[in-house]
C-alpha cells in the first residue's frame, strides 16, 4: 500500500501521499515526514559507526547487492554497502519474502536505537547535530522538518525509554483469496488506533516476534545506559524484556508482530 501511494504521488507528491496513507491507517495526524532510500540508510549507518546485529544463523543471500556471505553466526557489525544489503535481504532471513524482511529490519532498527540511546549520542549535542545533519542530507523530507526540529524529536526520544519504542508490522492476516497477500486484521487495527488516539504505551503479545527474529539469550555487554534511559533486565525465555501491562498500556493481539527496542534479538534463517 505504501509503495502504491509513493508511486502514485510521484517524485513531487509521493511523500505527501505516503503520510496521508499512514494517517489513514493509524488515525494519527502526521506533522513531519521523511523518506530515505537504501543509499541514504548506508550513509547514516556509516555516520553512527555501523550497527552490530546478532546473527543466530549464517546469513547468505547471493541476490543482494553486494551479495551477503556471512558464514558464521554471532555478532556482526554492518556498515556501508553491506548494511544496505542486510536491510534488503529477503531470502537470507526468516522463511523468505517481504514479512521476513520487515522482521529483519526491526532487528536492525532496534539494535540501532540501542546504540544511539545507550551510546550517549542523544546526550552529546555535537554527535546529535552531526547525525541529524547526515540524516537530512540523505532523505526527502517535508518542508516542516529541519535540523533543529529533528534534534528536538531525538531529544524527546531520549526520555521515552527503549521499552516504549516499538517496531511493529501492521496487524494483518493471510488473505483467504490470495496466498501472496495480507489483509488488515480489523480487531488488531482497532486496538492499535485506540491506543494511539489515547496516547497509551503499546505492548505486543507474548511470542509475537517477527518471523526473522529470535531472542538473544546471551547478549553482549552494552555501554552504560544514559541517565534518562530505562534500565533493562537480561532477556531470557521467561523474560523477553517487555514492559508489564498496566492501565496505561495497550496490549495488541498476536496479528501485530515485532519487538520493542530494548529486546535484544538475533536474525535467523528458518525453514518450514
Amino acid at each position: 500500500m505504501l509503495n502504491t501511494a509513493l508511486g502514485r504521488g510521484g517524485e513531487k507528491l509521493g511523500l505527501q501521499c505516503v503520510a496521508a496513507t499512514v494517517a489513514g491507517l493509524t488515525g494519527v495526524q502526521i506533522n513531519y515526514a521523511a523518506s530515505v532510500k537504501f543509499d541514504g540508510v548506508v550513509k547514516m549507518t556509516t555516520a553512527v559507526g555501523g550497527v552490530t546485529v546478532c546473527l543466530a544463523t549464517p546469513l547468505i543471500d547471493p541476490n543482494t547487492d553486494p551479495p551477503l556471505n556471512i558464514t558464521k553466526a554471532g555478532n556482526h557489525t554492518f556498515v556501508g554497502a553491506e548494511a544496505g544489503a542486510f536491510l534488503r535481504t529477503r531470502h537470507g532471513v526468516g522463511f523468505g519474502g517481504d514479512t521476513a524482511r520487515i522482521s529483519n529490519q526491526q532487528v536492525f532498527m532496534s539494535a540501532l536505537m540501542r546504540k544511539i540511546v545507550n551510546g550517549g549520542t542523544l546526550s552529546n549535542p555535537v554527535k546529535l547535530y552531526s547525525l541529524a545533519t547526515a540524516a537530512l542530507q540523505n532523505v526527502q523530507k517535508s518542508s516542516s522538518l529541519d535540523t533543529g526540529t529533528l534534534v528536538k524529536i531525538a531529544t524527546a526520544v531520549k526520555s521515552i525509554g527503549l521499552d516504549n519504542i516499538v517496531f511493529l508490522q501492521y496487524p494483518s492476516l493471510d488473505d483467504p483469496t490470495n496466498p501472496n497477500r495480507l489483509i488488515p486484521d480489523s480487531n488488531g487495527v482497532s486496538a492499535l488506533k485506540a491506543a494511539l488516539a489515547s496516547n497509551q504505551a503499546i505492548q505486543l503479545s507474548p511470542d509475537s516476534l517477527g518471523q526473522s527474529a529470535t531472542l538473544n539469550t546471551t547478549p553482549a555487554a552494552s555501554p552504560a545506559a544514559s541517565p534518562t534511559a530505562k534500565p533493562s533486565a537480561r532477556p531470557s525465555a521467561s523474560n523477553p524484556k517487555t514492559p508489564t501491562p498496566s492501565q496505561a498500556t495497550a496490549v495488541l493481539p498476536g496479528t501485530a508482530t515485532g519487538q520493542n527496542a530494548s529486546q535484544e534479538t538475533c536474525t535467523a534463517k528458518k525453514t518450514y
